[in-house]
């Protein structure tokens, strides 16, 4: 009959699916849980890290889309140096679930951003490709397994943003990463992935303590170097970047997440 034979498919289907691969996940060979429990923050560099073949071009798809965005309307004289995107995902640890959350503007106070804090900020979105991204919603797993969070805020929801930023640099005009300077980005961690670097002299990056006594200082050189910190223990900010070779232009992309818990959030 025409039921028997829909449970049939059905069923084979099933079978089919079982014996799918399932998608692997990043994986790392640093300790990250530790250095975040012991100093509050983590260098990882890329060799440290693998990420699946089956994630790769979803990782290039991502890369480009550095290429095309728009610019930073806010900061300090009108500079023109930096471009960037904004968007937000519920995220449930418990399940690793990840959904877009609608867009909404980018506040921050003068207590953590004496410089663009205090404004209200009107950021491009992600778009739908980039929500949609299966490397970025891994990247954003891979990072919260790392954290040391206790298990009952595991089973609540988090809001996390994320931050696609290019900053350029030209003779005679730097690129300011963190214009604001030493600032903290309002949320429980975050964490700082470098995803492009080209012809960048600079861009050292010092992390500070809640008494703004330096702790580190470091260089991201190599595509997908990454820092994991917490928010609430630390400062840091990025040294501007200027170009190599003066003939060429100097560009230095970070894609950043920031992770806040929000038991309320639907």
């Amino acid at each position: 009959s025409c039921v028997m034979l829909w449970i049939n498919i059905i069923i084979a289907i099933l079978m089919l699916w079982e014996d799918m691969p399932v998608m692997s996940q990043i994986t790392t060979t640093h300790d990250i849980r530790h250095d975040l429990e012991t100093q509050h923050y983590s260098l990882i560099r890329s060799s440290e890290l693998s990420i699946p073949d089956t994630l790769r071009q979803d990782w290039l798809s991502l890369a480009i889309d550095y290429a095309s965005l728009p610019v930073d309307a806010y900061l300090p004289n009108n500079g023109k140096y930096r471009f960037r995107r904004y968007g937000r995902y519920y995220f449930m640890p418990s399940s690793e679930e990840l959904l877009p959350l609608p867009h909404e503007d980018y506040f921050q106070s003068t207590d953590i951003n004496s410089v663009t804090g205090g404004i209200i900020r009107k950021f491009a979105p992600l778009s739908d490709t980039i929500f949609s991204n299966k490397f970025l919603k891994e990247l954003i797993r891979f990072d919260f397994r790392h954290l040391p969070i206790a298990q009952q805020l595991k089973t609540e929801p988090w809001d996390v943003h994320v931050h696609l930023i290019r900053v350029t640099a030209n003779v005679g005009e730097s690129g300011h990463p963190t214009p604001e300077g030493m600032h903290k980005d309002g949320a429980e961690f975050v964490t700082v992935h470098l995803a492009e670097l080209v012809n960048a002299d600079g861009g050292a990056v010092t992390i500070y303590d809640n008494d703004k006594q330096e702790l580190a200082s470091y260089q991201l050189n190599q595509v997908m170097d990454c820092y994991l910190f917490n928010d609430e223990m630390l400062w840091h900010k990025d040294n501007p970047i200027t170009p190599i070779d003066p003939a060429h232009q100097a560009i230095r992309s970070i894609l950043t997440f920031d992770y806040h818990h929000a038991p309320s959030l639907d």
